[in-house]
């Protein structure tokens, strides 16, 4: 590569016009957002373990209050101190709007009833380095939560000044912004950074590409240095990285329609009749089957939890629509199987198609039906109408059991398929009220042992993230979500 020695080039899709925390959320951008903020939390370096990072202490007795101490002395990059007030100005402001990152808050008490003039209700300044945090209700997942970057803080010119924040956006992370022209963001080291793992590299070029393909290509001529989501790995010599990544794939199942699905025999029929070592070999790597609701990368996690359900298995799925019928449940003789047809799903839902329908031999038959749009397929579920699965993925925010788990929950708003089991829901409020990490663990995988005997979705496939590097760089590690971890990575 002909950059200068300690710089390096990272690939990334188009970025959003504006680099703030909440505003690129999980979007294109934010790996420059994360290289340029740091939050109270972070994960450890090759690990998804989390450690305080600004937060020198967070406590709570009941999950549900948490007082907040800052570290003093750490510094924007402009030198201001990050303040209590620069936390509770920046999420006040990332609800207020629009942002792509709002629906991170939706747990702090009040954020239903945010307007303009209004921020949450939750939060209160103590002074110049602490403030309390109070959730609509206790969750044992908040701490983790809180490694997004959309809980970053933002300096106190980002409300006096727009304009020149906008122009030359100031963080408190381990990189700084230099410059942002066509199509790369350009960041350099701060050395005044407070952080306990400094970085190693002096420059990050953030280059964004429109095809991903082209991205590889660059990889392979060494004029980039790293690229996620690796299409292929012809010409690195070995230079690929690959660790599990916190999503899981899953069928939902239409539970409030219970002449269609309302039969756990049933479900677990389809469950055993699906080849998930098939399903996921055109992924090529990218994709495992899955054992469990909770995808591996996350702390605590039991393997194998769904046991016997998420294994192939005709005899005994043919065995176990035997007993849904001989409890006097009528399986239907056709059940759709809904997917979005924008998001390149349709060649692995036909092959669950075939494969139980054949495996029923004749009793029942999956019919794949696509929506033309990942829009479209959300409101068809949304609206409660599905009368057969839907293919439906989940990416935790923050590593932890409670974060898949509290989907759902009775009258969560991502629990499409509305199930309800109250022996689920209380196992889980006893969870999320427990401090012990020990007892939490516990009761959640108690909780997960629910939903296996349930089935309310069926688990497919866990997601495997696939990297590339070049032969530029050293002591190459990944975040938990498949990203360059910037701290550790020599050039």
């Amino acid at each position: 590569m002909t950059a200068a020695a300690g710089e390096i080039a990272v690939a990334i899709c188009p970025p959003g016009r504006l680099l703030e925390p909440a505003e690129q959320g999980a979007e294109c951008g934010s790996e420059a957002v994360s290289a340029m903020f740091t939050g109270l939390v972070e994960y450890i370096p090759g690990t998804a373990a989390t450690r305080l990072a600004v937060a020198s202490s967070i406590t709570t007795k009941d999950n549900k209050v948490f007082t907040v101490r800052l570290k003093k002395g750490w510094r924007f990059h402009d030198g201001s101190e990050v303040k209590a007030r620069n936390f509770v100005r920046a999420w006040n402001h990332a609800v207020s709007g629009d942002q792509d990152g709002s629906g991170y808050f939706t747990r702090i008490a009040g954020y239903d009833k945010v307007t303009a003039s209004r921020g949450l209700a939750g939060l209160k300044v103590l002074g110049d380095h602490a403030f309390t945090i109070t959730l609509a209700r206790p969750y044992g997942g908040f701490v983790s939560l809180l490694t997004n970057s959309a809980f970053a803080p933002l300096p106190d010119m980002f409300f006096k000044d727009r304009a020149a924040y906008r122009r030359k956006p100031v963080g408190d992370g381990p990189f700084r912004f230099v410059s942002r022209s066509g199509d790369q963001i350009t960041v350099e080291r701060f050395d005044g950074y407070g952080g306990a793992a400094k970085p190693q590299v002096a420059k990050i070029v953030y280059r964004s590409f429109d095809v991903w393909d082209d991205a590889y290509k660059a990889l392979v001529r060494g004029e980039i240095d790293f690229l996620p989501d690796l299409p292929r790995t012809t010409g690195l010599n070995g230079r690929v990285l690959e660790r599990p990544y916190p999503g899981v794939h899953m069928l939902s199942m239409p539970m409030a329609h219970r002449k269609v699905a309302g039969n756990a025999d049933f479900r677990r029929a389809i469950s055993m009749a699906i080849p998930r070592d098939e399903v996921v070999k055109p992924f090529q790597g990218a994709r495992v089957p899955a054992d469990s609701f909770i995808p591996p990368p996350t702390p605590g996690r039991a393997a194998g939890a769904c046991g016997k359900a998420c294994r192939y298995d005709p005899a005994a799925a043919r065995a176990a629509l035997a007993k849904a019928q001989a409890a006097g449940f009528t399986p239907p003789k056709e059940f759709a199987l809904y997917y979005n047809e924008d998001g390149g799903h349709g060649d692995w839902v036909k092959l669950v198609a075939k494969a139980v329908t054949k495996t029923f031999r004749g009793k029942l038959k999956v019919v794949p039906k696509g929506k033309a749009t990942f829009g479209a397929l959300l409101e068809l579920m949304a609206d409660g109408s599905p009368k057969g699965m839907s293919r439906w993925a989940w990416v935790e925010d923050g590593l932890h059991l409670a974060d898949v788990l509290s989907t759902y929950r009775t009258g969560s708003e991502y629990n499409y398929g509305e199930y309800s089991n109250r022996r689920f829901d209380a196992l889980l409020d006893a969870a999320d009220r427990t401090t012990s990490k020990t007892k939490a663990a516990s009761l959640y995988r108690r909780a997960e042992k629910v939903l296996a005997a349930d089935m309310p979705a069926i688990p497919l496939f866990f997601y495997r993230s696939k990297v590339g590097y070049s032969e530029n760089v050293s002591n190459v590690q990944l975040t938990p979500y498949g990203l360059l971890d910037i701290r550790t990575v020599k050039a």
